[in-house]
């Protein structure tokens, strides 16, 4: 795992070769590393791209036709269905081709960022090696760019405890994430949720389930796994995570909880693989490491704040002005957008300082006043000056979802909270 993520980095920008009666059947992981390492493109700008009809050859698609009409149609409304917009991803282009005695044609193909390749693949036939290949490939070089991208974070220069600490609270913030997936299918309970993250375990761990972890790295009886584990572990557990989460977002077949589990398991079991082919080291016997929370006492606080962790003091507002722009800054970091009234409630103090006279309880209610004025931003949707009315966001079942409108806000509003 850890060498597969060192070596996806940005390459020159070369020709890619000719590959057209190229067998992937014989292929090693070198040999595939370097195909997909080929075939990116980079503009004078230095952002990478690749090519669809070059792509389609790498995933080992005989015909045009059915990787364009199949597979990418299902990539774009997987980007859709991730509140993203596709024709920044999906940039459709003219090329010139040879077609013999110095003559020339001109051929329709799509110029994809990492991150639609990354949809693509996923969607794409796992059943075909270069397929189940690209899937990590493409999944690892996103996550890292991720990372670039945090400028607040240089993760190469961190030390071990610092990567630990960071990667352990993107662990928690992504299991957040990946537990409201899972609900969506079905996983509700208490117990659904323990069943089902036991599956994920057990795929990446050899059919271990968290016990038999625990008492495999001779931890006490009641530590936390995760507060245990190095950075390369952690690293593989969000891996898993993350792309479980993905799975069950975008695939339609997923609809029951029995299904979601075998998910969660089959991913754990991926990424098992992967580690095994790629540095020989299974997860379970990677080092046990020391407790991260005293790691965290010890500094007195986290190192590096996760991704979703405001790190901003919190200042006063005008609760009547002002409340709806942070409202909609706690539904942005939110999963598809959407938040509860009640959640919202829990979350804005994050943000806000709210005043004391605001936390006091109402007479004849049982809600505070600032309370109330959460809640009125739903049931006052009909006034010319509410942000639904306005389109900022949508109202939904016990509560509200960010719109399109309301993200490009938020991106201008709080440049400096949306890392």
């Amino acid at each position: 795992m850890d060498e597969l993520i060192q070596r996806s980095v940005q390459t020159d920008s070369n020709e890619l070769r000719a590959l057209e009666k190229a067998s992937f059947s014989e292929d090693t992981i070198d040999d595939l590393i370097q195909r997909f390492e080929e075939a990116v493109h980079a503009n004078e700008y230095d952002q990478e791209y690749w090519y669809a009809r070059e792509l389609q050859t790498l995933l080992a698609y005989g015909g045009w036709q059915k990787f364009s009409e199949g597979v990418i149609p299902r990539a774009i409304i997987s980007c859709k269905n991730s509140g993203v917009d596709p024709d920044d991803h999906f940039i459709h282009v003219d090329k010139m081709v040879g077609i013999g005695s110095d003559a020339e044609r001109t051929i329709g193909d799509i110029m994809l960022t990492r991150y639609a390749c990354y949809l693509i693949a996923q969607n794409a036939d796992a059943r075909k090696k270069p397929v189940a290949f690209a899937q990590t490939y493409f999944a690892i070089q996103t996550r890292r760019q991720e990372l670039e991208d945090q400028k607040s974070v240089d993760f190469d220069n961190l030390s071990e405890d610092q990567k630990r600490l960071y990667m352990r609270n993107q662990v928690t913030d992504f299991n957040k994430k990946l537990a409201s997936a899972a609900k969506s299918k079905g996983v509700e309970t208490d117990k659904d949720f323990a069943i089902f993250q036991s599956k994920g375990y057990q795929g990446l761990y050899g059919g271990r389930t968290v016990k038999e972890i625990r008492s495999y790295k001779q931890l006490p009886q009641k530590a936390k796994i995760l507060d245990h584990m190095g950075s390369v572990e952690l690293a593989a557990n969000l891996f898993r995570i993350t792309q479980t989460e993905q799975k069950l977002r975008n695939d339609s077949d997923i609809r029951t909880k029995a299904q979601a589990n075998n998910t969660h398991y089959d991913v754990g079991k991926q990424v098992r693989d992967a580690m095994l082919q790629i540095s020989g080291t299974l997860p379970e016997d990677l080092p046990v490491a020391r407790d991260v929370k005293k790691l965290e006492q010890k500094k007195g606080k986290k190192v590096i704040a996760s991704k979703s962790t405001p790190v901003i003091e919190n200042k006063p507002i005008n609760l009547r002005k002002e409340l709806w722009k942070y409202t909609l800054l706690v539904m942005a970091k939110e999963p598809n957008g959407e938040i509860s009234t009640t959640k919202a409630i829990e979350e804005l103090p994050k943000y806000i300082v709210i005043p004391e006279e605001s936390k006091a309880i109402l007479e004849g209610r049982k809600d505070s006043k600032f309370s109330q004025l959460v809640r009125n931003l739903k049931s006052h949707k009909t006034s010319k000056t509410n942000f639904i009315y306005q389109g900022y966001a949508e109202s939904i079942e016990r509560g509200f979802r960010i719109t399109q409108k309301g993200l490009e806000f938020v991106k201008s509003e709080f440049s400096d909270r949306i890392l």
